[in-house]
């Protein structure tokens, strides 16, 4: 795997031959106090009118050393970066993720503040134009995660108790694919309240991260120690388990959670667990 500091130097050494790339900063785990690991990537932003002609580009990042694959990102979606995105796997293994914004990025930010991502720690590594100065220091605070709204609580748990009901149905006519993937819809409404319970427990002073990274620091030993249960072999059997195991431990985060946020819990439990044991109950090829 390519050595970061190596990689990053070819990277400042490609963006010094370009005019129109007026700044290079760092953002990511790399540049805050944490460091990251052995593995962690780089996450560089390339600045200035001339990252357009990069967009969608294949022949620049093997400027900067042999490519592995590398993926394209438009970044169109609501919660996605402002600026479109180039993630490069080099040859040795090491993942760079490239932004490739205008300077309206840095001028927006001088004048608003710092974004969440800047805020939680940046670097900046060229500035031919001096565009940086100005920027506020970067607070390493962890991003500001509110408590569930009654809506997004309630949507939450809906969600995750109808997806509940359709995995015996799949089980039951051994279509083990889309009862994995209902599994793991239910995982990642399972994350986004155990997310909701730490941030509301502990004030917003632990990092919860995102899509779950680094969830052995954050998380509770007591739920942390039984997410390994919600997964399952390809097996119908085993998936029947670990969805009992899912839903045991949704129900308990749930419940914690609603009395730290003082909102409701919907009285659905009991009744999709009869719903499954009677689906399960028709087909005696699956078995818990």
């Amino acid at each position: 795997m390519e050595d970061p500091c190596d990689l990053l130097g070819r990277v400042l050494a490609f963006a010094d031959t370009r005019e129109q790339i007026v700044a290079v900063t760092q953002t990511g785990s790399r540049a805050r106090s944490y460091g990251g690991d052995a593995f962690s990537d780089l996450d560089v932003e390339l600045i200035g009118p001339g990252t357009a002609e990069l967009v969608g580009n294949d022949e620049w990042p093997e400027t900067i050393a042999d490519v592995l694959v590398s993926l394209h990102l438009a970044n169109q979606g609501p919660d996605d970066p402002d600026w479109p995105t180039c993630l490069v796997v080099f040859a040795g293994g090491r993942k760079v993720d490239f932004t490739l914004a205008g300077t309206a990025r840095i001028e927006a930010m001088k004048h608003e503040g710092l974004d969440t991502l800047y805020q939680r720690g940046y670097l900046v590594h060229r500035d031919k134009t001096g565009i940086t100065n100005g920027l506020a220091a970067a607070t390493m605070a962890p991003p500001d995660k509110p408590a569930p709204t009654a809506g997004e609580f309630e949507a939450n748990q809906r969600e995750f108790w109808f997806e509940a009901t359709q995995v015996p149905i799949y089980l039951a006519r051994g279509d083990l694919w889309p009862a994995a993937s209902r599994q793991s819809d239910m995982r990642t409404l399972l994350l986004t309240m155990l997310e909701w319970n730490t941030v509301t427990r502990c004030q917003g002073t632990i990092d919860t991260w995102y899509h779950g990274h680094h969830l052995e620091e954050w998380l509770p030993e007591h739920h942390h120690t039984r997410i390994a249960a919600t997964y399952a072999h390809y097996e119908a059997a085993d998936a029947l388990r670990a969805l009992h195991a899912t839903i045991e431990l949704y129900s308990d985060v749930v419940a914690e959670t609603a009395k730290l946020v003082s909102l409701p819990v919907l009285n659905l439990q009991a009744k999709v667990l009869r719903h499954i044991n009677a689906v399960i109950s028709r087909d005696n090829t699956v078995h818990d």
